[in-house]
């Protein structure tokens, strides 16, 4: 799986699979992936993780917990 990587301020939208280094939230800590380069991908309701063969990696987490901000028009801003 080739994904380019993510900066913040970029914009995506519900089925896009996104390289991002996730945040030091309180979920990624948990899950041990805080800080780490992994792809995410942008679900209706939420941000899933994924291994680097595009399995799920555990459950999807909320938009703010996997580093992205959900505007109004249904799009996501990678903030970090």
């Amino acid at each position: 799986m080739t994904i380019s990587m993510t900066k913040p301020g970029d914009l995506f939208t519900v089925g896009e699979t996104v390289a991002v280094r996730l945040p030091w939230s309180e979920v990624c800590m948990h899950m041990r992936v805080a800080g780490e380069i992994r792809p995410v991908l942008l679900k209706e309701h939420g941000a899933q993780i994924l291994n680097e063969d595009g399995s799920n990696f555990s459950f999807p987490v909320t938009f703010g917990e996997a580093g992205f901000r959900a505007n109004v028009d249904r799009t996501f801003q990678y903030i970090g």
